[in-house]
């Protein structure tokens, strides 16, 4: 997963992004709507009853400067019963265990996960990033079937967008400034790889953002729909003045799908 800096997630904890009004105007669903979308449910499910453990993770470059915290508010705006451990790494996975949680969420370098302790099933971040992403994308395009969609990044996130978005029968095509890796999704998943980074993402008005970027605005299209979870990425004023939707929060989105998703492992066990 990309490495946050606590610049980037100052605001979550305390919501000073207000990203429910933000999606609501581009995509007519608040956080948890989209994330029951993306877990396949219709209706709201009330989760008070979840109990959630967040442990803070001090391997590799150490813990995150408010990660666990901002972790721990979009858990609890979810309608969890969500707490930070008082222990880290293993001592604050078995603190969680002890205690008697249903799930555990916790981030390495490497990978972030939501472990439901009863199902014995993780949802990692890759996934939910993605799944979050491309349902907040195609609640703001109106549907995207039969449509044209841009995944930009063929890493971790956009591998798993492109699956998603062509499973809901999108017309995808996938861009990367290392084409090998476009090419490869190509010949796994039979969409269409562009080479042309700049040209392909002027022809599309329907957007996944899965990588670093910078948007310069001749080439976004009038009324382009852009989901971006990549980050750093970059829109300037004329590209934010051309665009319908720019989609894009430091952290909850893909925090908030997991957690949907790996509480409902239990419901649907």
């Amino acid at each position: 997963m990309t490495r946050l800096t606590p610049d980037m997630i100052e605001g979550v904890p305390d919501d000073k992004i207000d990203l429910d009004s933000r999606l609501m105007k581009m995509c007519g669903k608040t956080v948890k709507q989209l994330a029951l979308e993306g877990a396949g449910v219709d209706y709201d499910v009330d989760f008070s009853k979840v109990r959630v453990a967040v442990v803070p993770i001090t391997s590799g470059m150490g813990v995150i400067s408010g990660f666990s915290k901002s972790v721990d508010a979009i858990v609890k705006r979810l309608g969890m019963d969500s707490y930070v451990t008082k222990g880290t790494d293993v001592n604050g996975f078995q603190e969680g265990i002890l205690d008697g949680v249903d799930m555990i969420m916790m981030a390495d370098d490497a990978m972030f996960v939501a472990y439901n302790v009863h199902a014995a099933r993780s949802t990692n971040n890759s996934w939910g990033t993605a799944m979050g992403y491309a349902v907040a994308l195609k609640n703001a395009a109106g549907g995207i079937e039969g449509k044209d969609v841009l995944v930009i990044g063929a890493g971790l996130v956009g591998t798993e967008a492109v699956q998603i978005l062509k499973s809901w029968g999108a017309n995808v095509s996938v861009t990367d400034i290392k084409f090998d890796k476009a090419k490869a999704l190509e010949e796994r998943f039979g969409v269409k790889a562009l080479q042309d980074v700049e040209q392909a993402l002027s022809s599309h008005k329907y957007i996944l953002n899965a990588a670093p970027a910078i948007f310069p605005g001749r080439l976004i299209m009038e009324g382009a729909v852009i989901s971006t979870p990549g980050v750093p990425h970059y829109f300037d004023e004329e590209g934010r003045r051309k665009a319908k939707a720019i989609i894009h929060d430091p952290l909850e989105i893909g925090t908030a799908m997991m957690a949907v998703n790996s509480a409902l492992f239990t419901k649907n066990a």
